[in-house]
């Protein structure tokens, strides 16, 4: 469930409902990129434009989507005045969380939602699927709800879709209701609108979701709930949705910490950014048996992130990092799996979490780790035909050094030993 927020939530669906009021940046890279949170090591600077920004998020992609808690009835203001204007260029859709018509920054709303369609990033609102009042139990009652839930809220700030939250199994005159409003909505959203809006179904819950099963081909995307889980149980999951949507609409998502530190307890996504370590990182890596996941998710990225273990909330501004790292290890420079690059990979034989492609240049720690290399972690590397790796035991090119011409399946067969070593790289 979403934290310390599921009664406040409903509250807020329901207020939803009654409601009738209701760029240019610059880019260190060794090559032109089109987003701007990707920086690379080799210097060479580069102009990213909102064109270049929405040419790449028109091409396919693995996207990243995040829940952004706004002030109101749930929550109290955003620290040091930010807003949800200022998220990642990057970012893909932005999903409003405990939005109202009532919540003191509403106003505000349309003006943030224009400023990030310059940088082609959608925002959706989440919300619920309950009647309106004297709304009836059939077809011209869902009918009303639904023209209700676009005039109040989606079409009247702005909003390019709607997100719903399911985390129970419905049933009955329940499940009767939520399947006729959600079918509704498919007219104004969702894949079979031609609109071009989204519909989306947000859940902690399977593919045998009673109301899953109802709504399924109205669906634009599946945002699988899976804090605090392991990166090993999302293949299972998503077995149990494949039968009914495509890889691609299939994105998991992780949760930002409670409540804006980094403590050490494992049940937190994201351990501490600079490492590059946590289930947020693993979601970012894992791809299902079959096909590609459609993206990653974060619930909160309004606490991504100060570095530091406080929870003085006083003491916070967001700054993204981690965001801006899971997009880079999506979607790596030059354009994924078809960049050529050194891989390195977590385990032997070329197993386990692998960094995104490397392209030639000198890489300290802080620039390895934004590229899905954690310190001392690395056991195996594919090395592309004549290029030349020089491994390093410390930060900034010192300590003990490797060199390696070619495919090394275990480092620790180096003389000394080299796996679970490297702290920084030259790649030539």
């Amino acid at each position: 469930m979403k934290q310390k927020c599921l009664s406040s939530k409903l509250v807020t669906a329901f207020i939803i409902l009654l409601s009738s009021a209701s760029c240019t940046k610059e880019l260190r890279s060794s090559e032109v990129l089109p987003h701007s949170e990707f920086t690379m090591a080799t210097g060479a600077v580069a102009s990213v434009t909102s064109d270049s920004l929405l040419a790449y998020k028109s091409r396919p992609h693995e996207i990243y989507a995040a829940f952004y808690r706004l002030e109101g009835p749930c929550y109290g203001p955003a620290p040091f005045n930010t807003n949800f204007s200022q998220v990642p260029d990057s970012l893909d859709i932005l999903i409003l969380f405990c939005f109202s018509p009532s919540s003191p920054v509403a106003g505000q709303v349309p003006g943030w939602i224009n400023t990030l369609h310059t940088k082609g990033t959608k925002v959706i609102l989440t919300g619920g699927l309950d009647l309106v009042p004297n709304a009836t139990h059939d077809s011209i009652g869902y009918a009303m709800t639904a023209k209700h839930i676009m005039d109040s809220t989606v079409n009247k700030y702005g909003f390019d879709g709607y997100d719903i939250d399911i985390e129970n199994n419905p049933s009955g005159q329940t499940l009767t209701d939520m399947a006729g409003v959600y079918k509704a909505l498919s007219r104004y959203l969702g894949p079979k609108s031609g609109t071009g809006k989204l519909l989306t179904f947000d859940t902690n819950q399977n593919g045998n979701n009673s109301l899953f099963q109802k709504v399924y081909t109205m669906v634009d995307y599946v945002w699988l709930q899976a804090y605090g889980r392991g990166a090993g149980t999302l293949q299972s999951t998503w077995t149990t949705f494949s039968p009914y949507i495509t890889s691609t609409q299939f994105i998991p998502g992780f949760s930002f910490y409670e409540e804006r530190g980094y403590p050490s307890n494992v049940w937190y996504d994201v351990t501490y950014p600079v490492n590059g370590t946590g289930r947020a990182y693993d979601y970012a890596r894992w791809e299902p048996g079959t096909g590609k996941k459609g993206g990653v998710f974060s619930y909160a990225i309004d606490r991504d992130a100060p570095l530091t273990s406080s929870t003085d909330n006083t003491a916070y501004a967001p700054t993204y990092i981690v965001s801006k790292q899971l997009i880079q290890i999506m979607n790596p420079a030059g354009g994924g799996s078809g960049t050529t690059g050194v891989i390195f990979y977590q385990d032997s034989n070329y197993g386990g979490a692998a960094s995104q492609p490397i392209v030639k240049g000198n890489y300290t720690l802080s620039q390895l780790q934004a590229m899905g290399v954690v310190n001392d972690w690395a056991s195996s590397v594919k090395i592309p035909s004549g290029w030349t790796v020089i491994m390093y035991a410390d930060d900034n090119f010192s300590g003990t050094s490797w060199t390696l011409t070619s495919n090394n399946s275990w480092l620790g067969g180096l003389s000394p030993n080299a796996n679970d070593k490297m702290s920084s790289v030259k790649i030539q």
